[in-house]
């Protein structure tokens, strides 16, 4: 398996790259998802617009690849009156992305994503079984591992990494982070590591709108981590007030990455594009890469 041969890099080498903001990257191509069923459509209608994305992520030497499936839950496409599609759908999400992945020679480990920020909060009890149900779709499809999120909410966040880590796939959970490297889901970051673990999490990423901010991160969680055996990442928005979804026109994509290329000298092990990236991105950033780990072959 792809991810496999990926899995010495959590511990020490070149970081592992991971995708853009995907939506931001279709508004960039003018292309709109501006509701839940809009992702739901592009799938089932416009499936080359989503082949296209994956395919210059892969150009672009991406290590981690994440599918479509925030918003195939029943719930999300009902939005469309396609809620009985939700498995076919999130088959054809994963299914497209290893339809992009089989365009490189190097390895891409393909990821499904758990937890939405377009669809409206629920009840514990039902959000739990919700996740539960999605996660058991998501890895019947073929991925690899799964990014759990919890938009803010520190009981959405760990549900979507409990249901996650019941369905037997490697999970990595996404922690938004505010100013200064504060956790957007309030409390200190020790017993929220101790509590991802506990959950099944072996990778924590960090959402930042800037560097300084990831740097903050970094240094808190370091020894926190090497402790937990975590892996610990960083997703770096293109600017301090960029939006996730929507592409930046005023970022530089080249500047980001020399930016983003001092988190590969913090020890970041996973470095991806967070709010308003596009593969643009993520190709600067490997460019950066190559410069400091030459064993990254030429494109």
């Amino acid at each position: 398996m792809s991810f496999e041969s990926l899995t010495p890099r959590l511990k020490s080498g070149r970081p592992i790259v991971v995708d853009a903001d995907t939506c931001a990257s279709f508004r960039a191509r003018g292309v709109a998802v501006d509701s839940p069923g809009a992702v739901g459509e592009l799938l089932r209608k416009s499936p080359g617009v989503v082949l296209e994305h994956y395919v210059a992520e892969v150009q672009s030497d991406v290590n981690v690849l994440c599918a479509l499936t925030a918003d195939t839950t029943p719930r999300a496409l009902a939005e469309v009156g396609m809620q009985h599609r939700s498995a076919a759908l999130t088959a054809r999400a994963v299914e497209i992305a290893q339809e992009a992945r089989e365009r490189s020679p190097r390895p891409i480990a393909i990821a499904g994503v758990l937890g939405s920020e377009m669809v409206a909060p629920m009840f514990a009890e039902r959000l739990r079984e919700e996740l539960e149900e999605h996660a058991d779709r998501i890895k019947t499809a073929g991925v690899e591992l799964i990014f759990a999120r919890g938009q803010g909410s520190r009981i959405e966040l760990m549900t979507a990494v409990s249901a996650a880590a019941a369905a037997e796939v490697p999970v990595w959970a996404v922690v938004e982070c505010s100013a200064g490297g504060e956790l957007a889901v309030g409390g200190t970051l020790p017993p929220l590591l101790d509590s991802l673990r506990e959950a099944g999490a072996s990778a924590v990423l960090f959402e930042v709108s800037s560097i300084d901010d990831g740097l903050a991160a970094l240094a808190r969680a370091s020894a926190l981590a090497e402790a937990e055996a975590f892996a610990i990442g960083v997703l770096l928005a293109s600017s301090r007030d960029s939006v996730r979804g929507f592409p930046d026109p005023e970022s530089d994509a080249e500047r980001w990455a020399a930016r983003a290329l001092e988190f590969d000298s913090a020890d970041a092990r996973i470095i991806g594009g967070g709010a308003g990236t596009t593969e643009a991105h993520t190709a600067a950033l490997v460019t950066e890469l190559r410069a400091v780990h030459p064993s990254i072959r030429p494109r």
